[in-house]
């Protein structure tokens, strides 16, 4: 039998993967060997700020993203607005993508040259795989480093004022999934389950008991450890949705653990703890989570807030909400996708305009890539739609030389074309936005007969698996930050025969309320400025109970 050595099966599985690639790419060879490295990630266990900085680095710079249900998806607004961002969710008894598959794309998508994040909620090696992963990709041969996360198992039951080990409770702690069964393939009746955990030794093990991943098994566990001897009266919790603003803690003893889960209505995802540490709470008024944080002191504490849009939007309206105490629902399945064209000469144009912060972060990540110096711009005058823009735009350096007092395109085009004319120079304007702008910017250029060229630098694109997921959702407030945003809304809520109107809807101006009114004959807000700020505050007025509507 020939033996081959560790370099020589790396690199006969390195050509079996580029192969593969291969076909799945129509026969081409479209590798970048050698670049690729997958960073399996923790993305923590709900609170999207206990992400490790780390973390936080890796996913801004990252080219494809793979992420699991678990994972908070708001953590994907920190990406490149060009990052690749693809689902492989796993929940009880419903996987997007096999194990398996799992492995191969990361592999794929590594040997494209890409920088890739296996992003997982929790730590990727609690229960999560990631060993599996990690050793998928040495195997071919890709750079891999596994970043840890804040694992459920200890934060959970710590936002709930439960340490797992306490001095004269607890002085250790074991952690196992309830997700291990044996299913009718193994001879048991159909639908029936045999949990796989060793009842006998976990009774014996002294100090505190967190089971993850339980709660489809719970009355099975709960009575495994009783009839291994565990006492009835044992102290017990169990922690739902934890370190988020929708964090539920039920405390109990064993042999009433399964029946007032089901009386109080709790589900997963769910932390249960058994031992003595369980009957402790502590927690103070400043706590950030569960019931301490309910506390009614912000104006809108126990509000939720649905946020759609792209990423930039989402994240800065999101960070404001939640500064007011509002639960910020993640309701964004718009896209903004570059548009893969090398940028324009500059030389030929006077004023660039952009119309949004999604454009100025595109342009200037395009600059880089095309290693244009920003020194080309000099001489230019730019041009913005408003407030957001010229912020993002100033956090390089750049500062705008004309902003229309009302923010939107009519006027944007308006003012800017008056000032081109009184400085009589028939000067070129160059137009940087998505390819789905607003037709009243050229109108009024070429009313005036003023040239510019209309440069679709992005293209914003429905994300459909996204979009079909938050239809149903019904927070109090549903906010669009764009015309198309609302469009695309009320097009899958029509499509899917939905005619409900129960969240109240947000505008963040004139011409996305004139999209919604299109659809619905429900009230809605619209901010009087269309910035974050002023959407902040039409909502907070209307929580206070005051009539703000049109």
């Amino acid at each position: 039998m020939n033996k081959f050595s560790n370099e020589q099966f790396l690199q006969q599985t390195e050509q079996v993967q580029l192969e593969f690639v291969k076909l799945r790419n129509g026969g081409k060879d479209i590798l970048n060997r050698g670049n690729g490295k997958v960073y399996l990630t923790g993305g923590g266990c709900g609170d999207i700020e206990l992400l490790t900085i780390k973390a936080a680095e890796v996913l801004r710079r990252c080219d494809a993203v793979v992420y699991d249900s678990l994972a908070p998806e708001a953590l994907l607004w920190w990406t490149k607005p060009d990052c690749e961002k693809i689902y492989v969710g796993k929940r009880y008894g419903s996987h997007a993508m096999k194990q398996s598959k799992i492995n191969d794309l990361l592999v794929e998508k590594a040997l494209e040259g890409k920088t890739v994040v296996r992003l997982k909620g929790g730590d990727p090696y609690v229960f999560g795989r990631g060993g599996e992963e990690f050793l998928a990709l040495q195997a071919a041969g890709i750079s891999c480093e596994e970043i840890p996360g804040i694992s459920s198992a200890i934060a959970v039951p710590a936002a709930a004022g439960i340490p797992v080990t306490h001095r004269g409770l607890s002085a250790a702690f074991t952690v196992v999934t309830g997700t291990a069964a044996e299913s009718s393939d193994n001879g048991l009746a159909q639908g029936e389950a045999r949990l796989q955990l060793d009842f006998d030794a976990l009774v014996r093990v002294e100090g505190t008991l967190v089971i993850l991943m339980g709660m489809h098994h719970l009355k099975a566990i709960m009575e495994g450890l009783l009839a291994a001897g565990k006492a009835d009266n044992t102290p017990c919790a169990i922690v739902m949705e934890g370190t988020t603003k929708r964090q539920k803690c039920m405390r109990t003893v064993l042999n009433r653990l399964y029946e007032e889960a089901q009386i109080q209505g709790f589900t997963s995802p769910a932390v249960i703890v058994v031992g003595a540490v369980a009957e402790l709470e502590l927690l103070s008024g400043e706590s950030a989570w569960g019931k301490a944080a309910d506390d009614g002191r912000l104006p809108l504490t126990g509000s939720t807030v649905g946020v759609t849009g792209t990423r930039h939007f989402a994240d800065k309206l999101s960070a404001a909400l939640r500064q007011d105490g509002a639960e910020v629902w993640d309701m964004s399945f718009v896209e903004a996708c570059r548009s893969g064209e090398s940028l324009p000469d500059f030389k030929k144009h006077a004023w660039l305009v952009f119309t949004s912060p999604n454009g100025v972060s595109i342009f200037l990540d395009q600059m880089r890539q095309e290693h244009r110096d920003l020194r080309t711009l000099s001489g230019k005058k730019i041009a913005v739609i408003g407030t957001g823009t010229a912020e993002t735009l100033a956090e390089a350096g750049l500062y705008a030389d004309y902003m229309p007092e009302i923010y939107d395109a009519a006027h944007l085009a308006e003012g800017l074309t008056d000032q081109i004319l009184e400085e009589r120079k028939p000067v070129s304007t160059l137009f940087l936005r998505a390819k789905q702008g607003s037709v009243e910017l050229p109108m009024i250029f070429e009313a005036k007969k003023l040239p510019f060229v209309d440069y679709p630098l992005y293209e914003l694109r429905v994300c459909e698996e996204k979009r079909a997921g938050i239809l149903p959702m019904r927070p109090d407030y549903i906010v669009f930050g764009s015309a198309m945003g609302a469009r695309a809304y009320f097009e899958g809520r029509k499509r899917t025969g939905m005619t409900d109107d129960c969240s109240k809807y947000v505008c963040i101006g004139e011409s996305c309320g004139a999209e919604v009114r299109k659809h619905t004959a429900a009230l809605f807000l619209t901010a009087e400025r269309p910035c974050v700020e002023a959407i902040v505050e039409c909502i907070r007025k209307d929580n206070s109970g005051r009539q703000y509507c049109v």
